[in-house]
C-alpha cells in the first residue's frame, strides 16, 4: 500500500473534526472513536513545562489532522501527515 492509499484509508476511517482531550491525553474523532494516545511522559517529565509540552503535542497533531482533512496548505500538511503515519 502506497502513502496515498494509506492516507485515504485513514481519512475514510476517521470522522472529522478530531479533537484532543487533555485530561486523557487522547485524540478522538467526531463519533467518539479514539484515534491515538499521546505518550512520551518518560522523557517529557524531566523537561520544563512538561504537562504543557505533552498537551501541545496532542494539539499539534489534532490541528494537523483537521487541516489535512480540510485540505488547507495541502502540500505542507501532506508531508507532515506522512511523517505521522510512518
Amino acid at each position: 500500500m502506497n502513502s496515498n492509499e494509506k492516507n485515504n484509508l485513514a481519512l475514510e476511517t476517521l470522522k472529522f473534526p478530531v479533537s484532543y482531550d487533555s485530561r486523557q491525553q487522547t485524540i478522538w474523532d467526531a463519533k467518539g472513536m479514539m484515534v491515538c494516545d499521546i505518550r512520551g511522559w518518560g522523557k517529557i517529565q524531566f523537561m520544563n513545562k512538561s504537562e504543557d509540552r505533552q498537551d501541545a503535542i496532542g494539539e499539534l497533531i489534532t490541528n494537523l489532522l483537521n487541516k489535512y482533512h480540510r485540505n488547507e496548505n495541502a502540500k505542507i500538511d501532506e508531508e507532515l501527515f506522512r511523517m505521522l503515519a510512518s
